[in-house]
């Protein structure tokens, strides 16, 4: 087993978090062929529904099992719900660096515990394309007050099964404490989810602008 595979297994395999079912669910509803993670580490899940990846991550064991290519193609290639060969492009770099990936050239931009990537990645984002976040670090909030983007799903999972809302979008986002003022300035500062009346696991925008 390569390094790559071992690093794989013990971080979202054996833990039940490689998430499958949310990817698929995303890639055929939005017909998704070309994506970003951005503070992916090892987490090629993705790759194994969009034929062509982008993962950017600063972390040394990334970066040190991303240099062989070949186990981790081979890896992806034996789970592949696609036809072609799968693509892969591994950025080791912080995402909030210019890292040299072209403006406005993916479908997809994922956002999963990795802080404010809503923000820092949303020039790869084509107009149209896909935002998938979720709130660990108030990314979701971020998105919620960017006119860039416009929420258009949340998505709950259990049990390994997703769900897709796209009605009564609205109940989204209003926080439990009516006092609160949220800012962006204030979810930079606290860098974490807010509470909410009405949460999901996952929320969908599309940049609009």
């Amino acid at each position: 087993m390569s390094q790559f595979s071992e690093l794989y297994k013990k971080y979202y395999k054996d833990r039940g978090d490689e998430r499958l079912g949310l990817f698929q669910l995303v890639a055929k509803q939005f017909d998704v062929q070309r994506a970003m993670y951005a503070g992916s580490y090892v987490h090629v899940t993705p790759s194994f529904v969009i034929p062509e990846m982008v993962y950017v991550d600063s972390d040394k064991k990334a970066k040190k099992v991303f240099v062989e290519m070949a186990p981790i193609l081979e890896f992806i290639e034996n789970k592949k719900e696609y036809q072609e060969s799968p693509r892969v492009t591994f950025y080791g770099a912080s995402y909030t660096s210019d890292f040299g990936e072209d403006d406005k050239s993916v479908d997809l931009l994922i956002s999963q515990y990795a802080g404010f990537i809503s923000q820092a990645c949303k020039r790869y984002l084509k107009i149209g394309g896909i935002l998938l976040v979720n709130n660990s670090h108030g990314d979701a909030s971020m998105a919620y007050l960017d006119d860039n983007y416009e929420l258009i799903g949340a998505i709950n999972q259990r049990n390994g099964h997703c769900r897709l809302v796209t009605e009564n979008l609205a109940s989204y986002f209003i926080p439990k404490k009516k006092d609160l003022d949220i800012t962006k300035a204030y979810l930079e500062k606290h860098q974490r989810g807010i509470g909410y009346t009405k949460s999901a696991s996952v929320y969908l925008f599309e940049r609009i602008k």
